[in-house]
């Protein structure tokens, strides 16, 4: 089995690292290989929204040229499971891990399903990943922190993971609480290989 992690630090932060290397442990522990992406590391350039991943070159960005993200977004749906690693932003992502966030648009097709009410993105492939959300914060706020979650339910609506977990720590989380946090998540996913 294989697991993507995506660092989403922003550039000159280092927050995540300990996030990061006690996740690949910790997967590494249970049979999983992974692969990490420290966002601010490479070049990923934004999503220009000219949807030719839809329905001109389908899974395929062709709009964007210069970057790896369609060799990145391939290993993502060829895992089984992704972990998205954040400074909680607003609410939301870092702008380092929505860029890459944005590339996986050709991973659904154009067309809408309605869904109790909803209009969802219809699948393109057959499985996607799994999927853990972790954002990390100086400071408690609720409204923050419930954003986040939501912002991931909606986003795993359209993206379809057999299952999916957030989680928020505070930044100054000691690395046993991270670790135990981490573990309890992948307990409760059952991510075995």
């Amino acid at each position: 089995m294989k697991a993507i992690i995506f660092n989403g630090a922003l550039a000159g932060k280092n927050q995540l690292m300990t996030f990061q290397n006690i996740i690949e442990e910790e997967l590494v522990n249970i049979g999983m290989e992974t692969e990490s992406y420290v966002l601010n590391q490479i070049e990923i350039k934004s999503c220009i929204g000219c949807f030719r991943c839809w329905d001109t070159t389908p899974g395929i960005c062709t709009g964007v040229k210069g970057d790896n993200a369609n060799e990145i977004v391939e290993k993502v749906i060829q895992s089984e499971l992704i972990v998205i690693l954040t400074p909680l932003t607003f609410g939301g992502y870092s702008s380092e891990l929505k860029k890459i966030m944005e590339r996986f648009l050709g991973l659904v097709q154009p067309g809408v399903n309605q869904d109790k009410g909803e209009s969802h993105h219809r699948k393109r492939y057959e499985r996607y990943p799994s999927l853990i959300a972790i954002a990390t914060t100086e400071k408690d706020d609720k409204e923050e922190e419930e954003l986040f979650r939501l912002l991931i339910n909606r986003h795993s609506k359209n993206f379809y993971p057999p299952k999916y977990s957030t989680e928020i720590f505070k930044e100054d989380t000691d690395s046993d609480s991270i670790r135990a946090g981490l573990k309890q998540i992948i307990e409760e996913m059952e991510l075995r290989k």
